[in-house]
């Protein structure tokens, strides 16, 4: 099943600080994050790992947050 786009409104609305209209916009990259961010990783007992690397994806969520605010429609 095709992902349905998110809509120019939902956009304006994040870049103005709606906080509903930003969780809609990271919803919709999350499994484009999830693919970026898997791999193998260090875990904070410096074992090795295969998985989605969460310290990463965290990273990736607040630069697309920081993103958002600083776009002028």
């Amino acid at each position: 099943m095709a992902k349905t786009k998110i809509d120019y409104d939902t956009v304006v609305a994040a870049t103005s600080g709606d906080a509903l209209a930003a969780g809609a916009v990271l919803d919709y990259f999350n499994d484009f994050m999830d693919g970026l961010c898997t791999g193998f990783y260090t875990d904070a007992d410096g074992f090795w790992d295969y998985g989605i690397d969460l310290s990463m994806k965290s990273f990736m969520q607040a630069k697309l947050l920081r993103a958002m605010l600083r776009f002028k429609p």
